[in-house]
């Protein structure tokens, strides 16, 4: 008996039956107030530096009944070790009985992510404007994160892009369309700062959250031409006279997101399907009546020009802070996904095999195009930091509310420790002395930043206190090594 063939399409959720109530009753806890109830004003550890600027800056932008609370949620993040739930946070940011009212906080924070992304896109523009003559380099992909319940509001089952040996091409829980400002570090190369995300909800269950929320459904490519608008008003309106160039992998290269982005004056960077459908440009004679053409008359196999060995050329780029050599080809084409013209970049891997990229400015040069597109596996590097990391997707809430500030926050966690950590030398942010058999001069990792934070924070905090005394120094000595063990 022939096999089945296996369909395409995501399967559908299978649930077993909704868990019973949670035993802590919000209303019963209205009803009847604690006057003993301890309540929280500070966290037990506070920030410190660029970070306490910059939270200070976002809490401003809430309610001033809630706003104290964001410095004490982000102060426990930094400091959450293991698995990093929601109440993991609250814990090690010191709250007390007043922890209910830090998950309503969560709630508020998701509906206004938008809008506290403000400070942190000020304070980039600050730091790294290109001027009138360069450009800002800007990421769009999407990033799955495991969930599982009944109850989990907004999750279903989305592809697996990046599948174990035990696990398969469907996951269940979440899905985010990520925006990322690429900035090349003078040391270590591209970085993607996260600043804004927005959840990808399938059709099938916008039912449940118009009924309770008002969900409209969008596309990917909407959500991402959303943020994107967003993106160019913001800086805009900061005084930024810089152009954009919009760099994201195949899956977005679609007209309705592209030539959206052409009427906004941005640049677009994009891999190519092998299949893609390309034609020659046309040639338009003077005096010829009728309309010009926009499309050749003669197709373009990218698969035969680059079966061809004969016309490809040298060229050194950087690709991730490090120059490399690989051979090209270049022409140019029209795109009926772009409407018009293209400069085509086909670059040969040292496997033999070879890729197509596609840049929306015929004057760009091969060079910025190749390396441009290599920039972009930085927002790859994000995703995998802030789920190891910050722990994304580890939260344990189940508003859909809760869920965006979560995921929301441990990006803007990320963005806020690689700008802290910006201007610091690589012996700065790591020592690898008690390490004899690593490399001293490896790249520092992400992680190896957010524990010299983290050091700052308990070594501010605690050591502020010590007044001078005969025996400071081994005290100091003795608290840098319990310091080391901890973080």
């Amino acid at each position: 008996m022939a096999k089945r063939k296996r369909s395409g399409r995501p399967p559908q959720a299978q649930h077993s039956r909704k868990s019973k109530p949670s035993q802590h009753d919000k209303r019963q806890r209205l009803a009847t107030p604690n006057p003993s109830r301890r309540t929280t004003t500070s966290a037990s550890v506070p920030l410190t530096g660029t970070i306490a600027t910059l939270v200070a800056s976002m809490s401003e932008l809430l309610d001033k009944r809630i706003g104290f609370r964001l410095p004490i949620i982000i102060a426990g993040a930094m400091l959450a070790g293991g698995r990093r739930t929601a109440a993991s946070w609250l814990r090690c940011g010191g709250v007390n009985d007043d922890w209910d009212r830090f998950y309503e906080m969560l709630q508020s924070i998701g509906r206004r992510a938008g809008s506290l992304m403000l400070p942190l896109a000020m304070f980039i523009f600050n730091k790294f404007d290109p001027g009138e003559n360069g450009h800002w380099t800007i990421a769009i992909d999407d990033s799955p994160t495991k969930r599982f319940g009944p109850c989990v509001e907004a999750a279903n089952i989305h592809h697996n892009p990046t599948p174990g040996p035990g696990d398969g091409a469907w996951l269940y829980g979440h899905n985010w369309v990520c925006l990322a400002m690429v900035l090349n570090h003078p040391l270590f190369g591209a970085v993607a700062l996260p600043l804004l995300s927005r959840l990808y909800v399938r059709q099938v269950d916008i039912g449940k959250l118009k009924q309770r929320h008002d969900w409209e459904f969008r596309t990917k490519p909407q959500l991402a031409l959303e943020l994107l608008r967003q993106v160019f008003g913001t800086l805009r309106a900061l005084g930024s006279k810089a152009g954009f160039v919009v760099v994201f992998d195949g899956a977005y290269a679609v007209g309705e997101l592209v030539r959206a982005l052409i009427a906004e004056g941005a640049t677009v960077v994009t891999r190519l399907r092998r299949d893609a459908q390309l034609f020659d440009v046309p040639v338009n004679k003077p005096g010829q009546r009728g309309r010009p053409r926009k499309y050749g008359k003669n197709r373009i196999s990218l698969a035969k020009r680059a079966g061809r060995r004969d016309g490809w050329e040298s060229i050194t780029y950087r690709c991730r802070g490090v120059q490399t050599t690989g051979k090209y080809k270049t022409f140019l084409a029209t795109s009926k996904v772009v409407g018009g013209q293209v400069r085509v970049v086909l670059l040969k891997h040292t496997s033999g095999n070879w890729a197509a990229y596609i840049s929306t400015d015929t004057t760009m040069a091969v060079e910025m195009i190749l390396q441009t597109v290599s920039d972009r596996w930085s927002i790859e590097e994000h995703f995998h930091d802030v789920k190891e990391i910050w722990g994304a997707g580890e939260q344990q809430v189940r508003n859909v509310w809760s869920s965006i500030a979560c995921w929301n926050l441990c990006g803007c966690m990320y963005s806020l420790v690689e700008l802290e950590c910006w201007d610091l030398e690589g012996e700065q942010l790591v020592d690898r002395s008690d390490r004899p058999w690593d490399n001293p001069s490896r790249r520092p990792s992400h992680a190896d930043r957010r524990r010299r934070i983290t050091r700052e924070m308990l070594r501010s905090e605690l050591l502020n206190d010590l007044h001078l005394a005969p025996d400071e120094t081994k005290i100091r000595d003795k608290f840098e090594r319990l310091l080391a063990l901890a973080t």
